[in-house]
C-alpha cells in the first residue's frame, strides 16, 4: 500500500532536496534574515503545497518538501506551516538557530493530526540526516591506523541507529499512507499517530545517543550539521508528545485497543490494512 505513495513524490523529493540545501547553505545572507528566508520559500510555492490537512491528494508533495526542510535543517517549520499555514509562527524572528521551538496545539483536529504526521516525517528525515553524517564520519575519522567503521562496537552501535531510523520512517510512511488513502480524520490515523509517537519517541533516544557517541566532542559544536539536527528532533519530539497527549498516554490507547480486539497482533494487522470500502 506504501508504493504509491512513495512514487509519486519523486519528482517533488528531488526539487525540494535542492531547493532546501541551498537554502540552509545560505540563509545567513538572504535578505531581512529570516523573512527573507520564508519570502524564498512561499516564492518557490512550498508554502501552498497543502491547501488544507484534509486534502487528501496534496499530502505526498506535502511530506516530500517537509522531508526534505528536515534533512537539510533550513531554519523554517515546514510541518507547522503547512499543517496550520502559521507563515508567523514558523519562522522566528530571532537569527539564532530555534527552528524547531514548539508551537501551541491547533485548534482544529484536523491540523492538530497534520500537525503530529508532520512531527513524523520531520523526526524521522532529521534522523536520517543525523545517521547518515555518522556513517560518513567513521569511514573518514582514523584511530589507530584504520578508519572508525572498521571497529566493531562502532558498526554495532551505528546497526542500532539504522534499525531505529528504519522504524521510524516505516511507521511514519505508514500514517502517510492513511492520510492520503482515508484522510486525516479517522480513527486508524489516530492510532496511527499513537504509534508513531511511542516509536518515534524510543528511536530519537537511541539515535541521539550513538550519533553522538561515534562523532565524539565535534557532535556538540554549533557549526557542525549533527547539532542543528540533534536540536531539530529532540525538540520536535517533545513537541509531538506534547501534541498526542505524551507517550504513555499513546501507549495507553494502543493498549486499550489490543484488549477491546482480544490479541496485540489483532490491533496491529488492523493498523495495517486500509480501509475497505463497503459501497
Amino acid at each position: 500500500m506504501l508504493a504509491p505513495i512513495l512514487v509519486m513524490d519523486t519528482l517533488v523529493h528531488d526539487a525540494a532536496t535542492r531547493a532546501f540545501a541551498d537554502l540552509a547553505r545560505d540563509w545567513l545572507s538572504i535578505d531581512s534574515g529570516r523573512d527573507g528566508l520564508l519570502a524564498a520559500v512561499e516564492q518557490l510555492g512550498f508554502a501552498d503545497a497543502l491547501p488544507s490537512p484534509d486534502d487528501r491528494d496534496a499530502w505526498p508533495a506535502a511530506a516530500a518538501i517537509i522531508r526534505a526542510q528536515a534533512r537539510s535543517a533550513t531554519p523554517i517549520d515546514m510541518a507547522l506551516l503547512l499543517a496550520t499555514g502559521d507563515r508567523a509562527g514558523s519562522i522566528s524572528q530571532s537569527r539564532a538557530y530555534d527552528c524547531a521551538r514548539s508551537a501551541a496545539a491547533p485548534d482544529s483536529p484536523a491540523a492538530l493530526a497534520a500537525l503530529s504526521l508532520g512531527r513524523c516525517l520531520q523526526i524521522s528525515a532529521a534522523m536520517q540526516a543525523a545517521l547518515e553524517l555518522s556513517l560518513q564520519y567513521v569511514q573518514d575519522r582514523k584511530q589507530f591506523g584504520q578508519p572508525l567503521a572498521k571497529f566493531q562496537v562502532i558498526q554495532h552501535g551505528l546497526a542500532l541507529a539504522a534499525e531505529e531510523v528504519a522504524a521510524s520512517g516505516a511507521i511514519s510512511d505508514l500514517a502517510l499512507a492513511c492520510a492520503v488513502r482515508d484522510g486525516v480524520q479517522t480513527a486508524r490515523m489516530s492510532a496511527l499517530l499513537d504509534a508513531a509517537a511511542v516509536v518515534v519517541g524510543q528511536s530519537v533516544d537511541v539515535v541521539y545517543d550513538i550519533c553522538h557517541q561515534v562523532h565524539g566532542a565535534i557532535g556538540f559544536t554549533q557549526e557542525y550539521p549533527l547539532h542543528r539536527h540533534s536540536i531539530d528532533f529532540l525538540r520536535w519530539r517533545d513537541h509531538l508528545q506534547l501534541l498526542r497527549g505524551g507517550e504513555l498516554r499513546c501507549a495507553e490507547r494502543l493498549g486499550d485497543a489490543a484488549f477491546e480486539l482480544g490479541s496485540v497482533w489483532r490491533a496491529v494487522t488492523a493498523l495495517m490494512q486500509p480501509r475497505v470500502s463497503r459501497d
